[in-house]
């Protein structure tokens, strides 16, 4: 096949020294490009090792890899001889290949953002990608955007002995797995001492691991993705400017919503998924505080969906509205301005969103209890008799304050959802099947885009009695090849990764994107695959005049 411009043979034998065995090369023949066409090479190799299943675990890794590696077009003929097993092994065991030191990535997951991290980081024929997950065909689809890719599946929920293999093998490891198996990932990161990546928020769990990492020399960068992660880096450039010239800043606000496109806003709840349902449902009864005007202001999870606003700092023509996102008063001390007056982070959604699945929290949809039946049409009844209601429209009313226009848009919804007839796909559970319903009616189309938007509003004071407004913004389409969100999740991740394995991260310990080492290089490669920040400042009028 085309061994070596398509990367396969140095995968072959990568997987062969991984598994100790040895190797000869018996015979190689490299055919030359002629008149624009490529011709295949040939290779022969003695492979030696005193145990079988070694053997035929390089026979089934290799037969892996040639499915994987479309470009190779390579096939094999193996021959056994094992049963004239050599007396010794060769003197000379090993190949040297000269170029590029070869580098090892191990993503654990593969969903809906894995194939950016993989496309990413496996444009290098020096690099190879192993995707980790549950299920084989996942795993395959992801690892086929890496140059050198190759799937494995693994029992990722817990701790065992293929995760630990898989990830001593690693250089650097990018979980893109639920924010509460990262903790066990990192413990057998700081085990093998192998640097971690994750686009999620840092929980207490992983902060308890800051001085096990830093003793075994371990990085874990963690918010490395869209929001965590871009909002990080594209903040920090400007409050570090700011300070930089010694302004203070007094007023932070910060949004990002990921959407449909307009075009493809095309349903009753205005939205489709590009990520995990239940992280968008779980997302939205999150508890929230933040500060506005010198006040702050707390939020019940369970009243987070009523309290949403309007957005009018950009992008008024697509009628987006705002709702705060989880604890804004910590980035005071993150970002270094714990004096601002305001300190907001929202999340946009299209207009009328948060109302309406605000009434299907209400009704109870929302619920982690049983559905008590086997239909949608049955368990809807079973809540609303419960509730003490023997009517749906009149339960739906109630939920929905008494607002007559809204209850008319939540019972058409949820005719347009199928929860008249549909059967329940998790009988333990309403919120589970509830999701199970939006991820096979909010799906993108063929042809359809997502969106991802982004915007900062940031005042800053000077000595001199001059204010500054800093306004920063970020708008993506997805297209044919990827989504918007797995673009702006994955190749950030990927860029910490990358950043990592290059050098140009030396930090150990729990880190963050927030400082300029880190964020300088990130914006300017995310730049380069057209995620640009928009930046314009206004100066204060009264003080200009003055001047």
């Amino acid at each position: 096949g085309h061994l070596f411009d398509s990367g396969l043979i140095n995968q072959i034998l990568d997987v062969i020294e991984r598994l100790d065995c040895h190797f000869e090369i018996e015979d190689c023949a490299v055919r030359p490009t002629v008149n624009g066409v490529p011709h295949k090479s040939v290779l022969m190799l003695k492979v030696f090792s005193e145990d079988d299943n070694k053997l035929d675990s390089v026979i089934a890794k290799v037969d892996m890899l040639l499915q994987l590696i479309d470009s190779a077009e390579a096939s094999m003929q193996h021959f056994d001889n094992r049963s004239a097993k050599p007396k010794g092994l060769p003197s000379q065991g090993k190949v040297s290949v000269l170029g590029e030191p070869e580098k090892r990535v191990l993503i654990l997951g593969a969903g809906k953002v894995a194939s950016g991290v993989a496309e990413y980081l496996g444009r290098s024929t020096s690099t190879t990608v192993a995707v980790a997950s549950m299920f084989e065909d996942e795993a395959m689809a992801v690892a086929k955007n890496a140059a050198r890719g190759k799937a494995v599946t693994c029992d990722l929920s817990r701790s065992g002995d293929k995760l630990r293999q898989l990830v001593q093998e690693a250089d650097v490891v990018v979980s893109l797995l639920p924010a509460p198996l990262h903790p066990m990932v990192a413990e057998e990161c700081i085990s093998w001492k192998t640097d971690l990546v994750t686009a999620s928020y840092e929980s207490k769990e992983m902060q308890a691991l800051r001085l096990s990492s830093i003793e075994a020399g371990v990085a874990i960068l963690n918010e490395v993705g869209l929001d965590p992660g871009m909002d990080h880096m594209s903040a920090m450039k400007i409050i570090d400017d700011v300070h930089g010239r010694g302004g203070e800043i007094t007023s932070f606000s910060s949004v990002c919503g990921g959407l449909p496109a307009p075009e493809a806003a095309n349903n009753p709840l205005l939205y489709k998924f590009s990520w995990s349902p239940m992280g968008v449902i779980r997302a939205s009864q999150n508890d929230a505080t933040y500060r506005r005007d010198g006040k702050v202001v707390q939020i019940n999870g369970s009243d987070l969906l009523a309290s949403s606003e309007p957005f009018l700092h950009a992008w008024q023509s697509l009628n987006l509205e705002v709702l705060p996102n989880r604890d804004s008063l910590v980035y005071g001390q993150k970002y270094g301005i714990p004096s601002a007056k305001t300190i907001f982070r929202g999340t946009l959604r299209y207009q009328g969103f948060s109302s309406l699945l605000h009434v299907f929290k209400n009704m109870g949809i929302l619920d982690n209890k049983e559905t008590g039946a086997a239909t949608w049409h049955d368990t809807v009844e079973n809540i609303q008799t419960q509730r003490g209601f023997h009517d749906l429209r009149s339960f739906i009313l109630v939920c929905a304050g008494n607002d007559k226009d809204l209850a008319s848009r939540v019972y058409n919804c949820m005719l347009w959802l199928g929860l008249k007839n549909a059967p329940v796909s998790d009988p333990s559970s309403v919120v589970n099947s509830f999701c199970d319903l939006l991820e096979q009616h909010l799906q993108f189309e063929d042809g359809e885009r997502d969106m991802v938007c982004m915007h900062h509003d940031i005042k800053a004071h000077f000595d001199d009695g001059s204010i500054e407004t800093h306004s920063c913004s970020m708008q993506l389409f997805g297209d044919d090849s990827m989504t918007a969100m797995c673009k702006t999740v994955g190749y950030t991740a990927a860029i910490g990764a990358k950043q990592i394995l290059e050098g140009g991260i030396t930090k150990k310990g729990l880190l963050l994107p927030t400082s300029k080492d880190v964020y300088t290089p990130s914006l300017e490669l995310l730049a380069k695959e057209g995620i640009i920040f928009e930046e314009q400042v206004h100066f204060d009028e009264e003080y200009h005049h003055a001047v």
